[in-house]
């Protein structure tokens, strides 16, 4: 039985990951496609001979477009590069809005295709947790996915953040029409949950209106 858990937490991951570094390779080719888009188009200009003084505003309007896409694939490429350092050690202290802040920033376009905005709410200052991020971002996907795939278009989920007691929580928050029964349509399974939640010495409950929360003890407590 313990062979076939590590076999299914090894499968996840590696799920987990394809979709973070699908999702993450069309955000960059379409910041891409954006930047190509803006030096053609100057260079149309120089071409055409459009290089008197009344013209400038247009070109700086495009030169910051060109460095607005450049700063957004910079900052995810930051993202990324966290994500996959996360899993180098088991257990670690780490800063919980800064694990989930990068999670939602690598998975916002699988919402978007749905038309669901995923957003954040962090409380700020909170405590570091010690336990094992990737475990931890690969739970919160799980529930995620789970809701993106049973909402219908238009609908919100809220990640937020905060301190209860000797423990923070990760509240993950549906708002809208669930086009079918919220039945597990995600990646993982109830008990492979609360492996999971083992794993990270936490647990799990269920809020009102379909509402998730995940506590985790915090670092030293």
């Amino acid at each position: 039985m313990e062979n076939k858990n590590e076999e299914d937490l090894k499968a996840l991951q590696l799920r987990f990951v394809g979709k973070v570094i699908a999702g993450f390779t069309h955000e960059i080719k379409n910041y891409l496609a954006i930047i190509k888009e803006s030096s053609g188009l100057i260079g149309d200009m120089i071409k055409m001979g459009k290089l008197s003084e009344d013209d400038i505003p247009e070109y700086l309007d495009i030169i910051q477009s060109i460095e607005d896409q450049i700063g957004k694939a910079t900052e995810h490429f930051t993202h990324l590069n966290r994500f996959s350092h996360r899993m180098d050690t088991q257990i670690s202290a780490f800063n919980l809005n800064e694990c989930m802040e990068e999670l939602i920033a690598l998975l916002n376009r699988f919402a978007r295709q749905k038309k669901i905005v995923l957003e954040t709410d962090f409380q700020q200052d909170l405590p570091p947790v010690k336990s094992n991020p990737s475990i931890l971002q690969l739970l919160v996907f799980s529930f995620l996915e789970k809701k993106i795939a049973g909402l219908e278009k238009n609908g919100r989920i809220t990640v937020r953040t905060g301190a209860v007691d000797n423990a923070v929580a990760v509240k993950i928050i549906p708002e809208g029409t669930f086009a079918e029964e919220d039945t597990d349509a995600g990646m993982t399974a109830d008990k492979i949950r609360e492996n999971f939640i083992k794993q990270l010495g936490g647990n799990i409950s269920q809020g009102t209106a379909k509402e998730t929360v995940i506590t985790l003890p915090v670092h030293g407590v």
